[in-house]
């Protein structure tokens, strides 16, 4: 269960980061559309703080992305990352799996 988490976790952070990118923001001008230090920023996209649900739905606000899309990304993400596993013979991701 602990890697399905930290599976999920690095997909979030990835395409949040990715979208950031898209939108061509720094961490430092993301940081301070949201009011807080790049710090922040750094540490969510490195993956030493996670996001509370208020925090994800800001964050998502700000890039401009509705967090129902972000979820879908995640999800399509994870099903093609599962496909490519299991026709490895590889298996690690628990819940996702059919």
């Amino acid at each position: 269960m602990q890697g399905d988490v930290a599976v999920l976790d690095s997909t979030i952070r990835q395409l949040l980061r990715d979208h950031r990118k898209a939108k061509a923001l720094t961490q430092a001008t993301l940081a301070a559309r949201l009011g807080l230090p790049q710090s922040f920023i750094a540490k969510i996209e490195t993956g030493e703080r996670r996001l509370t649900a208020a925090e994800l739905i800001t964050l998502c606000r700000h890039l401009g992305i509705d967090v129902q899309e972000l979820v879908a990304q995640v999800v399509t993400q994870l099903e093609q990352r599962y496909a490519i596993n299991k026709a490895s013979n590889r298996s690690t991701l628990g819940p996702w799996e059919a």
